[in-house]
């Protein structure tokens, strides 16, 4: 939202708008009364609306320095119920800007049923400003006394710190003996630049601060999209990548399988069924019990399961005993082999532990329960 060009609406005392000014770069370069004439309400046009002075009370408060703008706004509700005739809960409480090394901040007073009228008023006839500016801070603050504009049926006054909008007689009692500068339309809208692009009190604030519009973040969503897009196709990845390697394993499984049986069978001639030829060849021998394919399976599946244990030979005897040697790196291995294969419902004799390959070697022989 650009400062340079901006659309001052002036809501009437009572009902209506009285009539606005379009200003760029600070100059007045359109007006119009009411709202006849008013121009496009394009981006980046930002609305400021002038409210009545005299519906306005401005004090000066010191506040301490630090505060973020809610502990400001809750400091200055609790010196507000002090000094303002309507109870505080009925009041709108607006805090304006600090200056560095100034504990004194405006703060504006108006009734929260004025403020909620003025912006229906304004939102009934599609505005809806970005500021609200009390009248008399629309005036520049003098270096001393005080600056008199005469607009309407009451008077703007503004002073170092004061600001007002109140009949000429109670206005001299509150001047004094102050001097007073009263100025002209062209001086007033040539100050305006200023006063709009830093007010001294924004009303809009608080629980009537502007709603931001919502809108997409074309940018973000992207950013998700491509987020997002990445994570499907690495998911993906993993699940090709799972496939490959249960694919692999189960390659590896009929490999070592094969190669077991090759132990066993006698020949040289190829394994190419090591279950059937295994079944085979048990038959031959007449073997019993369980069975050569169940002992090797619980064997089997008891290495596969302890850590550490490699199988280095196989024979299957004619009482239907599978004797296997193995070797690992730790006796502890081989009695944790032993529970497994036990725990699958079978016998199990293992052999005093010895030195074979660098490494600890037991002989095992497995049995049906």
């Amino acid at each position: 939202m650009s400062v340079s060009d901006v659309l001052l609406i002036f809501l009437g005392r009572r009902e209506g708008v009285d009539g606005w000014l379009r200003l760029r770069d600070g100059a007045v370069v359109a007006r119009g009364t009411g709202l006849e004439g008013l121009p496009d309400l394009a981006d980046p046009l930002r609305i400021v609306a002038a409210v009545p002075g005299d519906a306005v009370a401005i004090h000066r408060f010191e506040l301490p320095e630090g505060l973020a703008p809610a502990q400001a706004a809750a400091a200055a509700r609790l010196m507000a119920a002090e000094v303002s005739a309507q109870p505080v809960s009925e009041m709108h409480v607006a805090v304006g800007a600090g200056r560095e090394g100034d504990a004194l901040r405006l703060v504006a007073l108006v009734p929260a049923l004025a403020m909620a009228d003025w912006l229906g008023r304004l939102q009934a006839q599609g505005l809806d400003p970005d500021s609200v500016i009390p009248e008399p801070l629309l005036l520049t603050a003098p270096d001393e006394g005080f600056r008199r504009y005469d607009r309407g049926e009451l008077p703007l006054y503004r002073g170092r710190n004061e600001a007002f909008s109140i009949e000429p007689d109670l206005a001299a009692l509150v001047v004094g003996d102050a001097p007073v500068e009263t100025i002209g339309d062209e001086a007033f809208e040539r100050g305006l630049g200023d006063t709009i692009a830093a007010p001294a009190v924004d009303l809009r604030q608080g629980a009537f601060a502007k709603r931001r519009r919502w809108a997409i973040d074309w940018k973000r969503l992207r950013r998700t999209a491509l987020v997002a897009a990445g994570i499907l196709l690495l998911t993906l990845a993993i699940q090709i990548a799972s496939i490959f390697r249960y694919t692999f394993a189960a390659d590896a499984l009929e490999a070592e399988a094969a190669e077991v049986a090759a132990g066993v069978l006698p020949g040289s001639g190829p394994v190419t069924d090591p279950a059937r030829q295994l079944d085979s060849r048990l038959a031959q021998l007449g073997g019993g019990g369980a069975g050569f394919d169940t002992l090797a399976s619980g064997l089997i599946a008891g290495i596969r399961a302890t850590p550490n244990v490699q199988l280095t030979a196989l024979v299957f005897d004619r009482e239907g005993s599978l004797r296997a040697t193995v070797q690992g790196d730790t006796p502890a291995a081989f009695s944790a082999l032993e529970q497994r294969i036990e725990a699958s419902g079978f016998e199990v004799d293992v052999g005093p532990a010895r030195s074979g390959g660098g490494q600890p070697t037991a002989e095992l022989t497995v049995r049906a329960s």
